[in-house]
């Protein structure tokens, strides 16, 4: 099998390098805003004898330029050389994913989760194809790959995207009465260009996205605060 181009884990990384991890360890993914707030996930790699997994932040495909091309926070593999396996998580942090306003009619709160959703989606899709680049090696030689698609948030209220989805596909059909005129003509011309992103919404509150024509489960992995400034979610990357 051609090899894939990968450095050593030695305990530390850098943005859109692949690592490659001999030993069963955990990987602390961290992600710190200006306000001084840690968000931590920790990647458990539980490996077996002949297996080793792969790990990568922000990783793009070495071919493709960066600007207009979005990545996913973290990619994460455990490779099975005898069973010729490989299960594949991707995920993106998303803490305030549930954040907008109930009032979707309020400051912008629609077109808000409107765009949360459809970020995330497209940070999903690029990095499958990254992804893509190199498993293409190993599908080569009769691996068989399964994939996990994953948000970690503090919160995700499902309910509050149906009800996007709801209010979305009504203002783009019928005239509402509960607001005025100028209001709904002003909403519909603002909305008219994410008529598609109802379908999407709806099966974001059902914990699915769709990739490519491919329906897929999302996985929620919920952070627990830890303290008032750090919160932290486990995720197990086994085979």
């Amino acid at each position: 099998m051609i090899s894939i181009n990968c450095k050593p884990y030695e305990g530390f990384y850098r943005k859109n390098v692949l690592y490659k991890i001999n030993d069963a360890c955990t990987v602390s993914f961290r992600e710190e805003h200006e306000t001084g707030k840690l968000e931590r996930v920790n990647l458990v790699y539980d490996l077996e004898h002949h297996q080793y997994g792969l790990f990568a932040h922000e990783f793009r495909n070495p071919v493709v330029r960066k600007e207009g091309c979005k990545t996913a926070d973290v990619l994460a593999c455990v490779v099975d050389e005898t069973q010729k396996k490989i299960h594949t998580i991707i995920f993106d942090v998303k803490s305030d994913i549930s954040a907008f306003s109930d009032d979707l009619l309020r400051n912008e709160s629609l077109l808000t989760a409107i765009k949360n959703v459809k970020k995330f989606i497209c940070q999903i899709h690029d990095e499958i194809l990254h992804k893509n680049g190199f498993m293409l090696y190993y599908s080569d030689e009769g691996f068989s790959e399964e994939e996990t698609i994953g948000i970690v948030t503090e919160s995700f209220e499902k309910e509050k995207f149906a009800a996007a989805a709801d209010l979305l596909e009504q203002l783009l059909s019928d005239k509402n009465i509960l607001i005025s005129e100028l209001t709904d003509l002003k909403l519909k011309n603002n909305l008219r260009p994410y008529a598609r992103e109802v379908e999407c919404l709806r099966d974001f509150s059902e914990e699915k996205v769709t990739i490519s024509g491919r329906l897929y489960d999302l996985q929620i992995f919920l952070l627990e605060k830890i303290s008032e400034q750090e919160s932290a979610a486990l995720i197990k990357v086994a085979l």
